[in-house]
């Protein structure tokens, strides 16, 4: 595995490279599009005279208007996920354009084709040096899906994983040499921690001076906020001002195929035990300045995630990057960020341990700020402008130096 110093390419003082970045993007809700939008920002504040470029990659039929109201102005392709001429047209035009690097945002689901298979004709008509960041790496890959995985990694000429866990699945599960392998971790936006900020921020919302828990993000199943509400009567309890916050709407194929039944389910079972009103809803998707706002209120940040493989998550590198002591379930990316006293780590579907945690650090108000301390002083290299120049230079090292790798296929 390598990182992106600035030493690795010669032109590391030169002008940025012009780069197109592939993902989804706002105003589509969508985790991959805030990400591919923080990091479209901040690499065009390095330098705002060479703006990059996006790729759009949205739901079969969606299609959005290019101004402001929609893609800002800021998009230059879109292709529709489930059409595979689109990819390959848009890949023609990108190669007579003045782009240098191409930075594809990978997640499972995101593109058309059995197992995503499509993006593998994007990158064979490329003839653009590829940086492929790969938000998910899963354990056990098998069958097709590993084939098409393999075949993504072989057409990129740099893989970026967004921690350090995500390394050892790669090396152990593909073929790829360690030195194409780069890990940069998942941005945060640059917050200011302080008390003052929390208590101004409650009133701002009109929380008063409640201790607020909170959860944020897509809502369904794999959150297991459930478990939390049951450990909510043990809380109450002993902190009978808490607030828990569910900040964010269904996810979209969550909610096409079941409604708000999950949803649903958690208001009843609040209600159920009594906790109806400790638990507050806000059923939006928020844009990044509400998320900060509600993380700047909150005192104990939750997260009963069930999947143990969960490499990334991007609403725990906002936790810790504003501050927050966190309580979670042992998932991979939690074992990584909150080891050393950053965070407390508690077993799966266990609602007494929840409570257990946050008991202790409500009722101990110097361990939750110095938890809150670490966790933020450990964020900092993650802040957008730090992540940006990693890629900077990840890009200038792929421009200068690498034959896009496909070509050789």
């Amino acid at each position: 595995m390598q990182e992106p110093y600035a030493e690795m390419a010669p032109a590391s003082g030169g002008a940025s490279p012009r780069v197109a970045f592939f993902g989804s993007y706002p105003p589509r809700e969508c985790g991959i599009g805030t990400f591919t939008y923080d990091l479209v920002n901040a690499y065009d504040a390095i330098d705002p005279s060479r703006l990059s470029s996006v790729i759009a990659i949205n739901d079969y039929g969606q299609m959005y208007d290019y101004d402001l109201h929609d893609y800002q102005g800021r998009v230059r392709w879109q292709i529709d996920s489930d059409e595979l001429q689109s990819y390959r047209d848009v890949a023609d035009e990108i190669n007579r354009s003045r782009v240098q690097v191409v930075n594809i945002q990978h997640e499972y689901g995101l593109f058309g084709g059995p197992d995503g298979e499509y993006l593998i004709d994007f990158m064979d008509r490329l003839q653009k040096p590829i940086v492929l960041t790969m938000h998910t790496v899963l354990p056990r890959p098998e069958g097709h899906f590993r084939e098409v995985t393999q075949k993504l990694l072989d057409r990129a000429d740099a893989v970026v994983v967004l921690a350090r866990a995500a390394v050892p699945l790669i090396q152990n599960n593909y073929t790829l040499p360690p030195d194409r392998i780069h890990m940069i971790p998942h941005g945060i936006p640059n917050f200011t921690r302080k008390e003052a900020i929390r208590r101004r921020t409650k009133k701002m919302l009109r929380l008063g001076n409640r201790r607020l828990l909170s959860t944020f993000g897509l809502i369904g199943p794999s959150k297991a906020i459930e478990y939390v509400i049951r450990a909510l009567p043990d809380i109450v309890a002993q902190h009978p001002d808490v607030l828990y916050l569910v900040i964010g709407e269904t996810h979209p194929h969550i909610r096409q195929r079941e409604g708000e039944s999950y949803r649903n389910m958690l208001i009843d079972l609040a209600r159920e035990l009594g906790v109806g009103g400790h638990v507050r809803f806000n059923n939006r998707f928020l844009s990044n300045s509400e998320l900060i706002r509600y993380l700047a209120a909150t005192d104990v940040y939750l997260m009963a995630y069930l999947n143990k493989e969960q490499i990334v998550s991007g609403t725990l590198a906002y936790a810790v990057g504003c501050g927050k002591a966190v309580v979670a379930t042992p998932f991979a990316y939690a074992e990584e960020m909150l080891s050393g006293g950053r965070g407390i780590i508690v077993p799966f579907r266990d609602s007494a341990a929840i409570a257990d945690a946050v008991n202790g650090l409500l009722g101990n108000r110097r361990a939750l700020l110095q938890m809150e301390e670490k966790a933020y002083r450990f964020s900092r290299p993650m802040v957008w402008p730090n992540v940006a120049r990693m890629y900077l230079e990840l890009f200038r090292y792929v421009s200068y130096f690498r034959a896009p790798m496909h070509a050789a296929l």
